[in-house]
């Protein structure tokens, strides 16, 4: 610390510190009369700050090797961070000593005695910084910024000093940003591959992509059957990182082959420019593939991030997580049966490893957002109800969430259990370790039965979604929407920025299923089928209801287009189950002062599992899922009305994701690079503008977003109008899931 003592001449000796050493040939001498030549060898920059004066201590360099390894888990002995991290180090305290020794000599000379010593406290505030591991990028924005801020108010007039603190420290940036990139991203390889990466210990050679990315498969945790994931750093290294991963084991269709599964599955897919640097500091999109949480994959058609990381300058990653039985509904045997959640702890697993490392390959942890569709977005629902996924992320996007169905109490999920292990072959087993040496396979086909007959016997059990997250546990406590609507300063997350969207015709798909072609108009069948959809009670309410969107007209037939019956029942289904309770959750959010933004597919691209559904395909219907490929920019239909789409979607997500605003004025542009006029404006202030070529597509002024306050301010993706929710009637006439089920 500095000495507080009646000044005098002396001669400051600081012991050695590991493992950071470097050297800054200089003594200083109190008076301030000028500065004496001396020597201060084996001294650590950061020895000689922060001031006392400020309350501050020296900065120990010995324990922060520790404390960066205790709070990134990792082991020195498993890994290589410490010999990379020790050369960065050296490196720029080598080019520091070059260039701040001889300014700040030449500087300190021109200094009155009390100009002295308050250049000396903003040196030593901020010298320690570029030996600090977890810290070496801050080092050349932070103290320049400061320092010629305090020369603004000492020196109005000696621009030749400002003008050569400017040019010294654009070298001393050079350097730094060229021994850091090189030393913790090397983009280069004796291949010469722009997708050959270092960092964290391990090397990755990825595949470069039609798209101007480059992709990595990267293994983000193992776990045993039923059993809590940890981290897998040492099985990270002993992996191909540019095959897509096994999907978790599910049953065989659109999301994935039957012989592309494992249950070792907690991969992360990572989407990150080949431009991408140390420091990039780029926005992160976090996707949770949708499938009911019992099918889905990051290889599903549609997920490839290359596009939305290229055109909005980010890094994507699609996470999978443990599905259906195994990630959602264990053995009343198995530890982790009363906290039931696995699938949803890998996604806060996975999070918190994006927290720790990203910032090491080029994103920027402060900056992530989490993303995903239908179930997917369930998840995220689920997530702002999370204490331990507090600070992980920053905004979220919800795509196709059917919010009336709330997270399953613990009631249904017992009665949900005790049907499926009853069935063959589980039943047979009377152990923990019986049910472990049951084949996925047969898990997988007995959780088919479960879904085709438990419906019908739960009360309260969605008829697609078998399997849910449960709350009333450890890491879910209570239902998060039940939380917004009660005890919303209850929700961990609550505040965030939120982009929540549906298509035109959410049900389309379901409807089609159990109704493949045109039926006649039929009070009778109408009721069955909403009394399947949301029972009986809220069939009859519904039924007899006067509002006309939903009241099947007194004819006989087809009735008018040859294909009411339907279109009533999918207009009903949509509205109650993901449309109107969106709104109303907008509407809270809002209340509450959250920013949200709400938004309505009214153009799509037909997704595979649709291609089949004659229902789908007319008329311009968009139907669940619809929304997958437009927002990724990977349609397969290249026709100018479907890129002009893309464009469009790329642009109002790259939007939110990096500015939190899907249409962001110019004036809530953020710069996302220090560049050349951001280095002048340290010393001459000017209104900056941001480089084009760093932002992502603007849209048009005509088709700006409006947070969301009332139904009028929702967007049409894709133009057109968009259809009412009826006053009064969802969630206070007609009930929502969670407001029956979810107390």
């Amino acid at each position: 610390m500095r000495s507080t003592q009646p000044e005098s001449h002396h001669e400051v000796k600081v012991n050695k510190l590991e493992p950071f050493p470097s050297r800054l040939d200089m003594d200083t001498s109190d008076d301030g009369d000028e500065l004496s030549r001396g020597t201060l060898e084996n001294t650590p920059l950061s020895s000689l700050g922060p001031g006392s004066g400020q309350g501050q201590g020296v900065h120990q360099l010995d324990q922060g090797q520790s404390a960066f390894e205790d709070q990134y888990d990792i082991d020195s002995s498993q890994t290589r961070i410490e010999p990379v991290l020790h050369s960065v180090s050296s490196s720029v305290s080598t080019a520091f000593r070059c260039i701040e020794k001889h300014l700040y000599s030449g500087l300190r000379h021109t200094l009155g005695r009390a100009d002295r010593r308050s250049l000396d406290t903003i040196r030593s505030d901020y010298i320690p910084l570029q030996s600090e591991s977890d810290n070496i990028h801050k080092y050349p924005y932070e103290y320049p910024s400061r320092l010629t801020a305090y020369l603004r108010q000492t020196f109005t007039k000696s621009l030749f000093l400002m003008a050569s603190l400017f040019a010294l420290f654009l070298t001393l940036f050079a350097l730094i940003h060229w021994t850091t990139a090189k030393s913790i991203w090397d983009t280069t390889s004796d291949t010469g591959s722009p997708c050959t990466v270092s960092a964290l210990g391990f090397s990755a050679k990825g595949l470069s992509t039609a798209d101007g990315a480059c992709r990595y498969t990267v293994r983000y945790g193992t776990a045993e059957r039923w059993g809590e994931s940890n981290f897998a750093w040492d099985n990270a290294k002993n992996q191909s990182f540019t095959d897509l991963p096994p999907a978790c084991p599910q049953q065989a269709g659109t999301y994935v082959s039957a012989n592309s599964q494992s249950e070792d599955c907690l991969f992360a897919t990572i989407y990150a420019p080949q431009s991408i640097n140390l420091f990039s500091r780029l926005p992160v999109l976090v996707w949770i593939h949708g499938g009911s949480y019992t099918a889905g994959s990051a290889s599903a058609p549609g997920l490839g991030g290359s596009k939305l990381a290229v055109k909005g300058n980010m890094i994507v990653i699609v996470l999978q997580y443990r599905l259906g039985v195994l990630g959602f509904l264990p053995p009343s045997s198995a530890p982790s049966w009363s906290n039931p959640n696995l699938g949803l702890r890998d996604v806060i697993l996975a999070l918190k490893g994006i927290s720790k490392g990203i910032d090491f390959v080029g994103g920027e942890k402060d900056k992530v957002t989490i993303g995903g569709q239908s179930s997917g977005a369930g998840l995220i629902r689920a997530l702002l109800g999370v204490s331990e996924a507090k600070g992980l992320f920053r905004a979220a996007i919800l795509q196709s969430d059917p919010m009336s169905y709330g997270n399953s109490p613990n009631a249904i999920t017992s009665k949900v259990r005790d049907i499926y292990y009853s069935l063959d072959p589980l039943k047979s087993c009377n152990d923990l370790q019986c049910l472990r040496a049951v084949s996925y396979a047969s898990i997988v086909s007995a959780q088919e039965q479960l879904s085709n007959t438990a419906p019908l016997l739960v009360e309260g059990l969605p008829l697609s979604m078998a399997i849910r997250p449960t709350f009333g546990n450890p890491t879910l406590p209570t239902d998060p929407t039940v939380s917004l609507f009660t005890d919303p300063s209850s929700l961990p997350s609550s505040g965030i920025p939120l982009l929540l969207t549906t298509v035109r015709n959410e049900a389309g798909s379901a409807v089609s299923e159990i109704f493949p072609n045109p039926v006649p108009i039929s009070a009778d069948t109408y009721f069955a089928a909403l009394a399947a959809t949301i029972n009986a009670n809220r069939a009859q309410q519904l039924a007899s209801s006067k509002a006309s969107e939903y009241a099947l007209p007194n004819a006989t037939g087809y009735g008018e287009g040859g294909d009411v019956f339907r279109e009533t029942y999918e207009r009903a289904a949509t509205d109650g189950i993901w449309k109107c309770p969106n709104w109303d959750v907008a509407s809270q959010w809002s209340r509450m002062g959250g920013d949200v933004w709400v938004g309505e597919w009214t153009e799509g691209v037909t997704y595979p599992s649709n291609k089949d559904h004659q229902y789908c395909k007319t008329h311009s219907r968009v139907c669940h899922e619809d929304d997958i490929y437009p927002t990724f920019g990977t349609a397969p239909d290249t026709s100018s009305a479907k890129s002009s789409l893309e464009e469009d979607v790329l642009s109002y997500w790259s939007n939110f994701i990096t500015n939190l605003d899907p249409s962001p004025s110019p004036a809530k542009r953020s710069i996302r690079h220090k560049s050349f006029r951001d280095w002048l404006e340290w010393f001459w202030p000017f209104k900056r503008d941001s480089p084009a070529s760093l932002l992502p597509p603007r849209a048009s002024p005509e088709s700006d977003w409006t947070a969301y306050k009332s139904p009028d301010d929702v967007f049409t993706i894709g133009g057109g109008e968009v259809g009412i929710c009826p006053e009064g009637f969802w969630g206070e006439k007609v009930k929502y899931d969670w407001q029956i089920y979810g107390q």
